[in-house]
């Protein structure tokens, strides 16, 4: 069922009747045209604090990681690794329509092997790109992972001489946060008002300087207080002509779960 965008491969090896032992690699490719409504695009982050590590299914067929040459499955993914499959640009691909969304930790763990921590369904439509987060904290209890996020990916009207950025607020217990350039409050708010568990729109990074990948200084800030949420400054450098999400993870009041920013490319 998984396909990976723009190319997918069937591979069969034939043995040639005209020649004893050679082997002829018969492969079949078929190349996705971005948003062909034969697929709906997907990506999986898992940003569940305390999750232990899991690989994804989609109507129980594997939808990330894969299988070692000894045929176990490989590291798969929490909440420090994050990503489950393609953090950068890529999607897998499924067909449109209503799917089971499952969750499993990895075969070889010490503790639960194979047990099912996630179920939800979803519903992605024809030849549209979605990003699903895993949220809310790790049930030890229940051995539940809680909740996720649907985010369709829109691509904005792209320009070689900007930088588009999003927001995506998964700082358990969160206020709704801004996103402020410079180091100073009172610099130009590029996204505000982004409450847990939801996205912002795409926004143009103002003035964003000279260069491919200028480096520029940003706040997180309490939309209600302004207060910082995360303390001091971050930085980043993004390549102008490309979209970024943003999302922050952690809980607050947890030492163990700080709140993070972290950055990816989402589309070119």
């Amino acid at each position: 069922m998984k396909k990976i965008l723009y190319l997918i491969a069937v591979s069969t090896l034939l043995c040639a009747a005209c020649k004893k032992q050679a082997l002829v690699e018969n492969t079949v490719y078929e190349k996705i045209q971005p948003g062909d409504p034969k697929y709906s695009y997907i990506k999986i982050l898992n940003v569940t604090p305390n999750s232990p590590t899991v690989n994804f299914f989609v109507d129980g067929t594997k939808f990330s990681a894969g299988l070692s040459s000894l045929g176990v499955e490989n590291a798969g993914y929490n909440y420090a690794t994050a990503t489950s499959l393609f953090p950068d640009l890529g999607y897998a691909t499924t067909t449109p329509g209503s799917h089971k969304l499952t969750a499993k930790i990895i075969a070889s763990a010490k503790t639960d092997a194979g047990l099912e921590v996630f179920n939800t369904s979803i519903n992605p439509q024809a030849g549209k790109y979605y990003t699903i987060f895993t949220t809310g904290q790790y049930n030890t209890t229940t051995k539940q992972i809680p909740s996720s996020l649907v985010v369709e990916d829109i691509k904005p009207a792209l320009d070689t001489s900007k930088v588009f950025v999003r927001v995506i607020n998964l700082y358990d217990g969160s206020p709704n946060v801004d996103l402020i350039k410079g180091d100073v409050p009172t610099g130009p708010k590029i996204i505000s008002n982004v409450a847990y568990g939801t996205s912002s729109g795409w926004a143009e990074v103002p003035n964003p300087g000279s260069g491919t990948a200028p480096s520029i200084k940003y706040l997180l800030y309490n939309t209600a207080t302004g207060g910082a949420v995360i303390a001091g400054t971050f930085t980043l450098s993004l390549s102008k002509g490309r979209a970024y999400t943003l999302y922050l993870k952690g809980v607050v009041g947890n030492t163990a779960f700080p709140p993070t920013i972290t950055s990816y490319t989402t589309f070119y």
